[in-house]
């Protein structure tokens, strides 16, 4: 399951560079590249990196696992994306001293948790993006912020309806202005490109 996980994250990776590495070709191979202050950035990032830890693992009660640490990546003609991992309810473990297998309420009550959760993160990420993301100064307001969360679900957990992977993006410049127009975090919500699957 973790290394489908790391094979996703890597293919949308791949594809976010593929996507800007055509649009500069569509702009000319030796079209200026926006001037990127590459140690303010990285510095910018750190930041924002214990920002985003911090908020997921203070927002949720347990069952809850921060699996991975948020990485932030810095891509040319794109601009940051931040991905990190979770479980966002832990089934309990099977065991050799416990090997019942789930119940099925316990399945239906880790999925209704898992989905009621996922609304509940689409909506922290959106506010923190709203109130920390202008902060990413070093980024060019014409590039972009992503956060790709990938969710942990177990193969016994009949998750194939549940998504693995939920992207929040928006252009630097669209946080900007919702933060000049004091936006609220619902509608700016809306602003916010949102893929779950």
């Amino acid at each position: 399951m973790r290394k489908n996980l790391t094979l996703c994250g890597f293919l949308l990776v791949a594809s976010l560079c593929a996507g800007e590495y055509a649009l500069a070709q569509e702009m000319g191979a030796g079209a200026p590249q926006p001037a990127v202050n590459l140690r303010a950035l990285k510095s910018q990032m750190e930041i924002f990196q214990g920002l985003l830890n911090r908020s997921i693992q203070q927002s949720f009660g347990q069952p809850f696992a921060l699996l991975q640490d948020a990485k932030g990546t810095y891509l040319p003609y794109f601009g940051v994306a931040f991905q990190l991992e979770v479980n966002l309810y832990s089934l309990r473990l099977i065991t050799p001293f416990d090997m019942r297998p789930y119940t099925p309420e316990e399945i239906k009550k880790a999925r209704d948790s898992k989905l009621e959760r996922i609304r509940e993160l689409r909506k922290l990420l959106s506010g923190l993006l709203l109130e920390q993301g202008a902060k990413l100064d070093a980024v060019p307001p014409e590039q972009n912020i992503a956060v790709v969360v990938h969710l942990f679900n177990l193969p016994s957990e009949q998750s194939e309806d549940l998504p693995t992977q939920l992207v929040l993006e928006t252009s630097r410049r669209v946080l900007l202005e919702s933060k000049a127009q004091r936006m609220t975090a619902e509608d700016f919500q809306n602003k916010v490109t949102f893929l779950a699957f």
